[in-house]
């Protein structure tokens, strides 16, 4: 069997001519939180990302006792954290005691990847937990569909579909109309 290299770019930098190795694959993206029982109720509860690791005290302790005399498990940007899967996207939610959410943004987000039929019951789903959403938005092609909303912590996130066939406003989200999540 023949294995096939991607080919790797040319050095943009006169000064390094050497190309960069290549880059395989997104590992892991990471998100802040301020309560990490909050935020599995939310992703694992709420939008159904499954739990694979609650990386909480004990088991920060149970895994790297030579790092308990640190107090790193008790710091404002603690290790401590959730390992979420979504399809092939590791989702880490960490815990930041100290993080205070900014008004929303339209970058950064993480855009969730759903069926056509289940944007409409997701947007249903949210509106019952109390979560405002905005959209449908269509900022793709005709069959776009995108509804944003908040995580109790204020990370702005997308539920993303083509093949949609209900109703769409054109154009970005107005994101000032979401609010804080409940839990």
């Amino acid at each position: 069997m023949h294995e096939t290299q991607a080919p790797t770019m040319p050095s943009t930098n006169p000064s390094n001519p050497r190309p960069a190795p290549p880059i395989t694959g997104v590992a892991h993206a990471t998100l802040p939180a301020s309560d990490l029982e909050r935020a599995e109720r939310f992703y694992v509860d709420l939008l159904g990302l499954t739990l694979v690791r609650h990386f909480d005290r004990a088991t920060f302790l149970k895994y790297r006792p030579e790092r308990a005399a640190e107090a790193e498990a008790d710091a404002d940007n603690s290790p401590l954290h959730l390992e979420l899967r979504c399809g092939d996207l590791q989702l880490d939610i960490f815990l930041q005691r100290d993080h205070r959410p900014a008004p929303p943004r339209p970058h950064p987000h993480i855009a969730f990847e759903v069926a056509p039929h289940e944007l409409d019951p997701f947007r249903e789903r949210l509106s019952a937990a109390g979560v405002p959403t905005e959209g449908p938005r269509r900022l793709g092609p005709p069959g776009h569909a995108s509804l944003y909303f908040l995580d109790p912590f204020g990370n702005l996130l997308e539920l993303v579909t083509m093949g949609y066939e209900g109703p769409v406003h054109p154009g970005p989200p107005e994101l000032a109309a979401l609010s804080q999540a409940p839990s």
